[in-house]
């Protein structure tokens, strides 16, 4: 009798196994796809979702992983909020601070009840069952505020603010939607509902702050090894999510930000033992959201509401927002086009898609009634923002003029004159430098020259604030020191990329970097075999080896071909080039 039921589980154990690894596959491979053409991840990943669930079929996650899929996807927006709760360093928002905790507290409010009061004229719904969806599309969320950011690149202080709200705001309007809830299943007074999202939010703030206190004890004490940091930090804040969500609903959202917040801010451990937990984990994450979300939509409910979900989205675009940013930045101090930047950044995300639906199923379970409006209304205004926005954030951080300049400069490592002396040269021609040398001499020789020069520890965590202040693009590696040349190597892919690092081939270790100038080694950049120069593309023989071409906004830009017109930096072999 065992051998059927076995098959008939071996198969579909089979089945799911498939859905799970398409839905990974297509995260992953979305992301790398939108990274190549230079557009926004979440509308291919969402796309994607859409093509592979309700269109044709292939993958129904709610059928699929059954009652675990939104637990699931609670507990991975919880990391992806602990994540992001890492990079958000109080010291780095001194201009946007008062601004956020406007924005996630007043301009919370304002948000909820514009867009409450539209959704009751909008739809057929009771003024609770309105002021619960509004509660829910106060939700924006880090799943897609982040990657617009990194796509738009715009200036402080709307970068910071927008990432602060992003995070903080997830779980601030999960616990607003979970009063409202409750308000609808069990009407309560409104002090009581006060009261409930005060248990919430400092429930869940406390048990972040005491799993970032035991990890901190476990690191400062030497008590964790260091291949472990991560899986214990992982740990630790899936711990904390699920304890918090035990103390009241999803107030693990709320412990995994503080969490986050807590280590980032603190002074006991260095920051490189805590800000290196993994962002693989992360965009893995993120695929396989929106994936998910994409392949849970019901299409012929929202074709239903989608002419009011447009009105409805007009209002919260150009009403809500707008309002919100006003009242949250009154009587600051924050620029104008940094005002009508954010006032254009109002996404909705996974959490907002995913607690609509959990909702949908308790308010039928505990009432007998569904509220069908619910989960359409959401998802269309979930799709439709990131759409819109996703389409439009570079071209508003553009037309706002806060977008920064793309970055072109170039980074030069090196214990060597030779190193100096390409900086010296680039400089010449206004190229942006960065000299990072190893000894005090070297830097107080350039700086006499006028050459910025890093002197800090390559570790520090000022190194990606120089690299991305000074819009430094690429680097080349000119060293004979093994270890500089390793360390240099290691922090620089980290924050520019590999295709981004070259180095001059030398006897050292194979660093699996990019030759700078072909064959040219250190030595034959530092006995005089070759030397170092800027000339115009048509004079190039056969005898230079180019690295770069001298663009017209006065950088260096990497350029893969041979190029044809402009200056170029090249290495030249057989003395002094022509004419010089």
């Amino acid at each position: 009798m065992f051998p059927e039921p076995t098959m008939l589980l071996a198969s579909s154990g089979s089945d799911i196994s498939l859905g799970i690894a398409l839905i990974i596959g297509l995260g992953v491979t979305g992301q790398w796809i939108a990274a190549r053409l230079r557009i926004p991840s979440v509308l291919v990943l969402l796309t994607s979702g859409i093509v592979v669930g309700p269109v044709f079929g292939i993958v129904n996650p709610a059928e699929d992983i059954g009652p675990a899929l939104f637990p699931a996807v609670s507990l991975a927006v919880g990391l992806l909020l602990f994540e992001g709760g890492l990079g958000l360093k109080l010291d780095r928002l001194q201009q946007g601070r008062q601004v956020v905790i406007r924005l996630v507290t007043l301009g919370a409010l304002v948000t909820w009840i514009i867009g409450s009061f539209t959704i009751s004229l909008l739809f057929d719904v009771s003024n609770t069952e309105a002021a619960l969806i509004g509660a829910i599309l106060v939700v924006s969320g880090p799943t897609v505020v982040i990657p617009l950011l990194q796509l738009a690149h715009p200036r402080e202080p709307s970068a910071s603010i927008l990432r602060w709200e992003g995070i903080v705001i997830d779980p601030i309007g999960a616990t607003l939607a979970i009063v409202m809830l409750d308000t609808l299943v069990n009407p309560s007074d409104p002090v009581q509902a006060a009261i409930d999202i005060a248990i919430t939010l400092v429930a869940g703030t406390a048990v972040g702050v005491a799993g970032a206190g035991l990890a901190l004890m476990g690191l400062h004490r030497h008590l964790i090894p260091d291949r472990l940091h991560n899986p214990m930090l992982l740990a630790i804040a899936v711990a904390a999510f699920a304890i918090a969500n035990a103390i009241a609903p999803e107030a693990g959202l709320m412990a995994t930000t503080a969490m986050g917040l807590a280590l980032a801010n603190q002074h006991r451990v260095p920051a490189e033992e805590i800000t290196t937990f993994s962002e693989d984990l992360g965009y893995i994450i993120l695929g396989t959201l929106f994936i998910t979300l994409g392949a849970l939509v019901d299409l012929e409910a929202i074709t239903d509401v989608l002419p009011r979900v447009l009105v409805l989205l007009a209002v919260l675009v150009f009403v809500a927002r707008p309002a919100t940013v006003f009242v949250s930045t009154l009587g600051t101090d924050v620029p104008g086009p940094d005002r009508r930047f954010m006032s254009w950044m109002a996404p909705r995300g996974i959490v907002a898609a995913a607690v609509a639906t959990v909702f949908s199923t308790d308010i039928e379970e505990q009432t007998g009634e569904p509220l069908e409006e619910l989960v359409p209304i959401v998802f269309a205004v979930v799709i439709l923002t990131v759409a819109l926005y996703g389409l439009t954030a570079v071209p508003a951080a553009r037309r706002t003029r806060v977008a920064k300049a793309k970055p072109l400069g170039l980074a030069i490592v090196s214990n060597h004159p030779v190193g100096m002396e390409l900086a010296d040269l680039l400089a010449r021609n206004d190229v942006t430098v960065l000299l990072v040398a190893p000894d005090r001499r070297s830097q107080r020789q350039a700086l006499e020259r006028g050459i910025l020069v890093y002197s800090s520890p390559l570790s520090d965590e000022n190194l990606p604030l120089a690299l991305e202040g000074l819009g430094i693009a690429e680097a080349v590696l000119i060293t004979d020191d093994a270890n500089l040349a390793s360390l240099a190597s290691y922090h620089l892919v980290n924050h520019l990329g590999r295709a981004n690092v070259h180095h001059v081939a030398g006897d050292g270790p194979d660093l699996q970097l990019r030759n700078a100038f072909g064959a040219e080694t250190f030595d034959s950049l530092t006995d005089g075999t070759a030397v170092l120069d800027v000339l115009p593309a048509h004079e190039l023989t056969d005898d230079h080896a180019p690295l770069l071409v001298l663009a017209d906004a006065a950088a260096a830009v990497l350029d893969t071909q041979r190029p044809t017109e402009g200056l170029v930096l090249a290495a030249y072999r057989g003395g002094r080039p022509p004419g010089t």
